[in-house]
């Protein structure tokens, strides 16, 4: 049930979306999602900074709340922080912590809780996938003056939201050993056959009346990838799939196993290739191949390269407008570090002589959770060697890889893939429930939109 105050009338209309959904209430509301959200000025008074944008079951989000969120979705998806963008990226914001607060209701409902400990592993984890350490990531946030908090409160949702979803089902799902069967055999079925790697953006489409709105917000973001925007960056923040906290990653899948509203579109894909926006019942699509295979299901394709690395930086900043004689010292400094450096402790007492945040130990990450660059140099560098000096236009830094770790080569014997198989066809389900869930959430929420 959704609830809107109209601040200049007295009247209240309550609408229930299950027995009205053609009211002319449901246009006002979704014609509100997509409007520019009107954020108070450096100026405005603290009364106009905490004004109500809504209430969810009589919990509160702020203005304030909104415009935090969608700054910092903003900065960490890359895009410009325009008054353009913000008009058109506030729907989704609003929606997300409106969606937050039923999650974070109906966890405190069953008495789920999160430790501190669950929190800063998250963020820990939420900073790797962005492709930097935690202290980095707290860096990014200070510099765009955004509370830490602002993003904490984010992963706390997910967290419980999770524990919750495990709790309550992960008991009651059963897999057979006959779904297990038709699984593998469908494997084997399509061996020789082409398997896609796809990430996607999904937004949602609740009322067809403003669907011009949600195309016209795929087709920014489109454009924005196309010119070099970071696809999984704005995936994470905007997406409304559950897969948004995996930068959009689908997996490997075959034509067959993805969405029949859009699986006829990946096979004219190539690799890197995003497409869109592919409008569906449900919503608006964006995707792009990542890459392709011959399927060979049995076979374990993941040790064709080192999987994961541990890295320290030696980290010297440059200020705007840096003089050649400065760089130039500068250069000399991290030169000096590269080639003094004798294993990953000493480069460590090195780094910290810059006196820069960004020095030290960044911590272990995926290959492919790292920068082009990063990669090949966190590929080809011997362990316990310093790199060059690698400059950029705001600083000069120094990487060592501390460690390479290759993924172990799992035993493909038939216990072992109907024990992956299992938990495969296991998570599926819990994201199926998940969605149902949270889409039941919503038809009883009293939403209270106050602006």
């Amino acid at each position: 049930m959704l609830v809107i105050s109209h601040l200049a009338h007295i009247e209240t209309k309550t609408i229930n979306y299950q027995f009205a959904p053609s009211v002319p209430a449901i246009f006002i509301l979704f014609c509100f999602l997509t409007i520019i959200v009107i954020f108070p000025t450096r100026s405005a008074t603290s009364q106009q900074t905490l004004a109500i944008a809504a209430t969810v079951n009589d919990d509160m989000i702020s203005v304030l709340d909104l415009k935090k969120r969608l700054f910092l979705s903003i900065q960490l998806s890359g895009l410009s922080n325009t008054a353009e963008n913000r008009k058109r990226l506030s729907g989704q914001t609003l929606r997300s912590l409106i969606d937050e607060k039923l999650r974070l209701q109906e966890a405190k409902k069953f008495k789920i809780t999160t430790s501190r400990s669950e929190i800063l592993n998250a963020e820990k984890n939420f900073a790797r996938r962005a492709g930097m350490d935690r202290g980095a990531l707290r860096g990014l946030l200070k510099k765009f003056g955004i509370e830490t908090s602002v993003l904490l409160e984010r992963l706390e949702s997910e967290i419980a939201w999770s524990k919750l979803i495990r709790r309550r089902y992960s008991l009651t799902i059963n897999i057979s050993e006959k779904e297990i069967d038709d699984f593998m055999l469908m494997l084997k079925k399509n061996k020789g056959k082409p398997e896609y790697l796809v990430s996607e953006i999904f937004l949602p489409l609740i009322n067809r009346q403003i669907s011009s709105q949600v195309l016209d917000l795929a087709n920014r973001i489109i454009e924005k990838i196309r010119k070099g925007g970071d696809f999984a960056a704005i995936a994470r923040n905007f997406s409304q799939s559950p897969t948004a906290a995996v930068g959009g990653n689908l997996g490997w899948n075959f034509t067959e196993q993805l969405n029949p509203e859009i699986k006829t579109t990946i096979h004219k894909l190539t690799k890197g290739k995003v497409v869109g926006p592919i409008e569906t019942s449900g919503g608006v699509y964006i995707l792009r191949l990542d890459n392709k295979r011959i399927s060979n299901p049995f076979k374990d394709h993941t040790h064709k390269a080192p999987i994961a690395v541990t890295l320290s930086q030696a980290h010297f900043a440059l200020p705007t407008g840096a003089t050649e004689s400065l760089i130039n010292a500068t250069h000399k400094r991290a030169e000096q570090i590269s080639a003094t450096a004798k294993n990953c402790s000493h480069f460590d007492e090195l780094a910290l002589q810059t006196k820069s945040k960004l020095s030290g130990r960044l911590g272990t990450f995926n290959i492919n959770q790292l920068s082009t660059q990063l990669q090949q140099i966190s590929i080809k560098l011997p362990i316990g060697k310093a790199s060059t000096p690698i400059k950029s236009a705001s600083s000069i830094v120094v990487i060592m890889v501390c460690n390479r770790t290759k993924p172990e080569i799992n035993d493909p014997n038939p216990i072992n893939w109907r024990e992956k198989t299992r938990l495969r066809l296991t998570n599926k389900r819990l994201t199926l429930v998940s969605e149902q869930y949270i889409r039941n959430l919503r038809r009883s929420a009293i939403v209270d939109i106050r602006l």
